[in-house]
């Protein structure tokens, strides 16, 4: 095997070591996309605002009241009589009331029981998926340990792992004549970068979350609960056994 084929060959594996650690931090992010739909109910309640809703509806009773009993007046406004639009227009109120405070009543019951039901529904897919987290940090870290006895011309940090296309150069580029003397060019070139303070940031590192954009990656979680599954699947796509 040719200086440059041992290469290739350690760069393969590297690459294949970080398919197996962005799937740790792609399941990561999920999770923490997950989290932003477990809200407390009574956040649910307060963004309902009962009292407002209530209130808004009052008004068109108001004026449904005021109306009806200007109609009462033009037909009772003798004697006694005008007793009954008063009457009316108390009832309008009164049944008005008694029917928006029950239609509201009934839609925050409904409003807080589907955030009850997200809260599970979300903690349960969390539960799956922190399982797989530990499933593939395993696999990982199982991985990087063999790696280190098929590799032995050089540190299996990130340094040097995130930088295996430029150790390559060195040798494809005839500035080393073997692996161990390529390693050695690029650890002059990090020691002058940190001596220097212009070490460049790792490409695998994250930014803040964009919740439009997760949503597009991992769709909406809410979307399937409180429905009947016609199939039993895990979070990942694949029919669970």
């Amino acid at each position: 095997m040719t200086e440059l084929e041992k290469m290739d060959l350690a760069e393969c594996y590297i690459n294949r070591y970080f398919e197996f650690a962005d799937g740790v931090e792609v399941s990561k992010e999920n999770k923490e996309y997950l989290k932003i739909y477990i809200r407390d109910v009574s956040e649910a309640e307060k963004e309902f605002n009962f009292k407002g809703k209530r209130n808004k509806t009052m008004v068109y009773v108001l004026a449904g009241a005021l109306i009806f009993a200007l109609l009462l007046l033009a037909a009772f406004h003798s004697g006694l009589q005008f007793i009954v639009p008063g009457v009316g227009f108390v009832l309008v109120m009164i049944g008005g009331f008694s029917m928006a405070n029950k239609y509201y009543n009934q839609k925050l019951t409904e409003v807080k029981d589907h955030q009850k039901e997200v809260n599970e529904g979300i903690t349960e897919q969390i539960e799956l998926l922190d399982g797989r987290i530990k499933q593939l940090e395993k696999q990982r870290d199982d991985y990087l340990s063999a790696l280190r006895k098929k590799i032995d011309f050089m540190e299996l940090d990130m340094d040097y792992m995130n930088n295996i296309g430029k150790i390559k150069e060195f040798l494809v580029s005839g500035e080393a004549e073997t692996c161990e003397e390529a390693v050695e060019i690029f650890e002059q070139s990090l020691l002058m970068q940190q001596m220097t303070g212009i070490m460049t940031a790792s490409v695998h590192t994250g930014g803040p979350m964009d919740i439009e954009k997760n949503k597009e990656r991992f769709g909406d979680p809410t979307e399937q609960i409180g429905k009947k599954p016609q199939a039993k699947k895990s979070l990942f796509g694949r029919k669970s056994k």
